[in-house]
């Protein structure tokens, strides 16, 4: 995992906040069973940045980006043992595990919670996703 720094430290419209970049590893794959499968970037033992949930744009190993919707931190719900970049890719369901992912962070939505039930974790995270589409769309943001 490698962190970079975008031009702008305080992010804005289609400025990220930062750039974590590292290799897809196999997490335990229940993001997917609960209907939004996760690419998962291991991080050091302190996450780069503030934890919690961000609107993201991300970039596959072979050019292709999408938007989505990441958590930074350890998932206090279904403990991790390690804190995790979990990337949400919107309109994408391919097999990318051991290939780059280039993840820019480009709004912090809130931070890391624990949640009651698994149904709570579910209705935050489609939640999450509704507005993280709807940032993009309102600050026409773009893939390029």
């Amino acid at each position: 995992m490698s962190l970079e720094t975008g031009a702008d430290q305080q992010g804005g419209a289609g400025r990220p906040l930062r750039v974590i970049v590292g290799v897809v590893a196999r997490g335990l794959q229940l993001g997917r069973q609960l209907g939004f499968p996760t690419a998962n970037i291991p991080l050091a033992e302190e996450p780069p940045v503030r934890t919690g949930v961000y609107v993201v744009r991300s970039r596959l190993a072979d050019g292709r980006a999408f938007f989505g919707v990441a958590s930074v931190g350890c998932n206090p719900t279904i403990p991790k043992t390690a804190p995790v970049l979990e990337v949400w890719l919107f309109d994408f369901d391919e097999d990318i595990y051991d290939q780059m992912l280039s993840t820019e962070l480009l709004a912090y939505l809130r931070p890391e919670e624990q949640f009651a039930s698994v149904t709570a974790l579910i209705d935050q995270v489609f939640a999450d996703a509704e507005e993280a589409r709807r940032y993009c769309k309102d600050h026409d943001l773009r893939l390029t």
